[in-house]
């Protein structure tokens, strides 16, 4: 009997350790912080509102038809691409894949008006919309860096 209570007694110590180490062992709920990320989203930003100034001086002109834009689009949608998979790399990182997702529905979105013929009373609603998507994931990452989970 005692060699039985023995292995009981050991065998409680060891689940008990394990419950320590276990309760010890933070639980993430998302992925760390990606600098990375951020500096991707604060360029793609950066591009996105370089060609909304374009379109902005250049809406009526030869210069701000869809044909011109092309280059932009196609960079922009690279850029967001790799964005993204670099961002799906992460495990549990699937709310920053839903905001890169948004960001290339509206880079589409843009693109579609401006090949029907884009206006000037388009492009404050496109910036806003922009402007939303890249703020969220950029405050996702840093929100991230400050532990906040």
């Amino acid at each position: 009997m005692s060699g039985f209570r023995g292995s009981v007694v050991l065998l409680c110590c060891q689940v008990a350790l394990l419950c320590a180490f276990a309760g010890c062992a933070p639980i993430r709920l998302i992925a760390d912080h990606d600098e990375q990320v951020v500096q991707m989203a604060s360029e793609i930003h950066w591009k996105i509102e370089a060609q909304l100034v374009f379109l902005e001086r250049h809406i009526d002109a030869e210069a701000g038809k869809y044909e011109y834009s092309t280059d932009f689009y196609d960079e922009i949608r690279v850029d967001l691409r790799s964005l993204r998979v670099r961002a799906a790399a992460q495990p549990k990182n699937e709310i920053a894949v839903q905001q890169v997702d948004l960001l290339l529905q509206n880079v589409a979105l843009m693109e579609q008006m401006h090949q029907q013929g884009i206006s000037a009373n388009d492009l404050a609603p496109l910036r806003s919309a922009f402007e939303t998507a890249v703020t969220a994931i950029l405050k996702l990452e840093l929100a991230k860096k400050r532990g906040v989970k």
